[in-house]
């Protein structure tokens, strides 16, 4: 492990690439310093030793080796500082917060932090699997199907849906390879793509162009992050192997937050994501982002209620939502999502139970 340094102390490489006009000028205005074909991982964590250890190793143990594992503590009181210092590897930085930066700030400053070109925010539960970088970074430079690299604004996959044993539960959607950001993101919301936090990657400067992970998108901030950063350019890229295994917790900080909080983030983030659509080069990538809304904000709602499951009060906090806001519970998204994953909510709930 090496310690805590400046990110912006390597030779820079700067390629725009197939960018509209107004997206080359947003990103040059970040024009820092990355290391060519380095990923930077990183894993902002708290209070979760155990985890982050098994979330590390399987960054050092990638296929890829051009990496940099950027790891930030958010002044845990468990070992967690401890332990990653006992790790010796050159590519491992460690930053120990003295003061809380919260959710949205521990991930700003990972990315904040980068040395790579391109940056993955990976979850301290969740672990990628060998080959993971090797297989996302490939597009990014190498191109895909005639598509050039500079062309593509993210790369992501879909993901083994695991419980925090690490047992299987399922695997999300995959993609067609090559999409339009905007048709990616309006299928996200609709519950036909299967990406995850941890199953992105970005370039680095990009990220930063639109604004880093920022406050008013709450927990949504990982979308309102990528989702604009893909924006800048004509393509993102599946690669259709679940190259990432993400932990579903119940009883997690999501199940703690109300839903109109969630609905308030969605609903900014929305209107974010359709400025940037509107400055896209995609004729229709407006008309898909501004269809998408009333997806969202059910599906937020969804994701709430569903963490609730269970719990004291649940039924009645499940209609007194239904009479809150009816336009986000009663609608085609709602009962396509209990149709067709109400019995992955059963089979996680069976499996926390055990």
């Amino acid at each position: 492990m090496r310690k805590a340094r400046c990110p912006f102390a390597f030779p820079p490489r700067v390629t725009y690439g197939m960018m509209n006009d107004r997206a080359a000028r947003n990103v040059s205005s970040y024009d820092i310093m990355t290391v060519s074909g380095r990923v930077t991982v990183g894993i902002p964590t708290i209070n979760r030793s155990n985890l982050a250890l098994r979330s590390i190793q399987s960054v050092l143990d990638q296929t890829y080796r051009d990496i940099e594992v950027i790891v930030s503590d958010d002044a845990s009181t468990d070992d967690t500082a401890e332990r990653v210092r006992a790790i010796h590897d050159p590519r491992l930085v460690l930053f120990e917060q003295k003061q809380r930066l919260g959710l949205v700030g521990n991930f700003d400053f990972c990315l904040r932090h980068a040395s790579g070109e391109f940056f993955l925010l990976l979850g301290d539960d969740d672990v990628l699997l060998p080959t993971a970088i090797e297989r996302l970074i490939e597009p990014f430079l190498h191109g895909c199907q005639k598509i050039p690299s500079g062309a593509i604004g993210a790369v992501w996959c879909p993901c083994v849906i695991a419980d925090a044993e690490g047992r299987r539960l399922w695997v999300t959607e995959s993609g067609p390879t090559c999409e339009s950001p905007a048709s990616m993101i309006s299928q996200l919301l609709a519950g036909n793509r299967g990406s995850r936090l941890s199953s992105i990657l970005v370039r680095t400067q990009d990220a930063l162009a639109v604004g880093g992970y920022e406050k008013k998108y709450g927990d949504l901030c990982d979308i309102g992050n990528w989702g604009r950063a893909a924006l800048l350019r004509d393509y993102m890229i599946c690669v259709p192997e679940p190259l990432v295994q993400y932990t579903q917790h119940y009883g997690s900080t999501t199940s703690q937050s109300s839903v109109k909080k969630w609905q308030d983030w969605a609903s900014i983030m929305h209107a974010d994501l359709l400025v940037s659509a509107r400055a896209s080069a995609d004729p229709d990538a407006a008309n898909k982002i501004e269809s998408s809304k009333r997806n969202l904000i059910s599906g937020v709602t969804l994701t709430i209620l569903i963490q609730t499951i269970g719990k004291p009060g649940w039924i009645r906090n499940a209609v007194a939502q239904s009479f809150r806001t009816p336009e986000a519970i009663f609608t085609p998204y709602m009962f396509r999502r209990l149709v067709k994953d109400g019995w992955k909510v059963l089979a996680a709930r069976r499996n926390s139970k055990d």
